[in-house]
């Protein structure tokens, strides 16, 4: 099965297994390169011929942000857990993509191989259907846009696109910058998603 196979069948099980994606994501585990969990073996990349590259990059740690500490508005309903898997779930999937296909082969200080670029240019869009439809579900339920959550989504999309315009300029340094970023939108969605999700006033 090609890298591209293997990307389209985890985006179209993004909706059975978005639950487990987000209690994932809320015991605070991601998808990380070097010196932790990696991505699924069957996500790996085929392993390519060793080409010169820069020194390799010191394996950098990711600190969550702060607790932002966000409470549901007053008169705003609840959402259902299912309203925010499908962002949670595209950003969490792009980011192991890109710590199994990008970051680990800059870590190791070799250059992304050309047709890893090419690859990841062409598919890499798909991951912003997720975001479009917890943002229109979020209009549906009437939640007001001055809350953070849409701002989050915004940050999610925004990691998606800068990686497209990486793989599309071959541009390695924007590697570890694009990966923090999408584990920074990432760790915010489930921080605000539960916010929306409590009971709690």
């Amino acid at each position: 099965m090609t890298r591209l196979h293997r990307h389209r069948a985890l985006l179209a099980t993004v909706g059975a297994a978005a639950v487990l994606t987000v209690a994932t994501a809320c015991s605070g585990s991601h998808p990380t390169a070097e010196g932790t969990t990696p991505p699924p073996a069957s996500t790996a990349p085929t392993a390519a011929p060793s080409t010169a590259g820069p020194s390799p990059t010191p394996a950098a740690s990711y600190t969550k942000p702060p607790p932002r500490n966000l409470t549901r508005p007053p008169g705003v309903g609840t959402i259902s857990g299912s309203t925010c898997t499908y962002a949670v779930s595209s950003i969490h999937i792009f980011a192991a993509s890109w710590a199994s296909n990008q970051v680990s082969v800059v870590q190791r200080g070799r250059q992304v191989p050309d047709d890893v670029w090419a690859e990841t240019a062409r598919v890499t869009d798909d991951y912003h259907t997720g975001i479009a439809t917890t943002r229109s579900r979020l209009k549906d339920a009437h939640i007001p846009e001055s809350f953070p959550l849409y701002a989050d989504l915004a940050d999610a999309d925004a990691a998606i696109t800068e990686a497209i315009t990486a793989a599309q300029a071959k541009d390695s340094s924007q590697v570890m910058p694009i990966y923090f970023k999408a584990l920074t939108a990432e760790d915010h969605l489930v921080e605000s998603c539960s916010a929306l999700e409590t009971t709690a006033r």
